[in-house]
């Protein structure tokens, strides 16, 4: 649809992703500096649009030091979406992965009495310690959710949270206001 315009013109093209990064730059703690040359520039183009299709998401595959997490953080930004990330340490455990799922999926899903923001979920292979996680990511791209993931309280703050919108798209009662809260994730998360 509106994402499929087919480029022209690549000094353009150029110039606004320089622009973008200069942004970027501008307001991150840490920026980047990143030569963008042809092939990459098209690679953020792909990013952009995947992140931009309802409930897009995209696995990068390359080698390490390729740029695939530097080009994934800049299309992000080019998208105008948050970006999450996890930062494993020694002792980080499965409690710490389900309380930054939750943090997550609360933002995305209005449980947080917010808007839900369109994210982008950085996920790296070294990010992966357990397969558990793993599961997890598969159930999140899966269906939104993660298994058993919140509690009585959670699911109150959730009820709280996003209730009115989803009163307004005509959910009545706590399991299908928790199914919109589901879907709100789904059309907002983007890994």
């Amino acid at each position: 649809a509106l994402y499929y315009q087919q480029v022209t013109n690549l000094e353009q093209l150029d110039d606004v992703l320089k622009n973008r990064l200069m942004d970027y730059n501008s307001m991150a703690k840490r920026g980047m500096e990143l030569v963008l040359f042809t092939s990459a520039a098209q690679h953020i183009c792909r990013m952009v649009r995947v992140l931009k299709t309802p409930m897009g998401n995209a696995l990068l595959v390359g080698v390490g030091g390729s740029g695939r997490k530097s080009l994934a953080t800049l299309a992000t930004f080019v998208a105008e979406y948050d970006h999450f990330s996890i930062e494993i340490t020694k002792n980080y455990q499965v409690t710490d992965w389900h309380d930054d799922i939750k943090r997550l999926l609360m933002s995305v899903g209005g449980g947080s009495q917010e808007a839900p923001v369109q994210t982008t979920f950085l996920l790296a292979d070294t990010q992966i310690p357990k397969e558990s996680f793993l599961e997890d990511t598969s159930s999140l791209l899966n269906n939104g959710e993660v298994p058993n993931l919140f509690n009585a309280e959670d699911k109150t703050a959730i009820m709280e949270g996003c209730g009115a919108a989803a009163q307004a798209a005509g959910c009545n009662g706590q399991a299908e206001t928790l199914a919109f809260f589901t879907e709100q994730c789904r059309k907002n998360l983007h890994l």
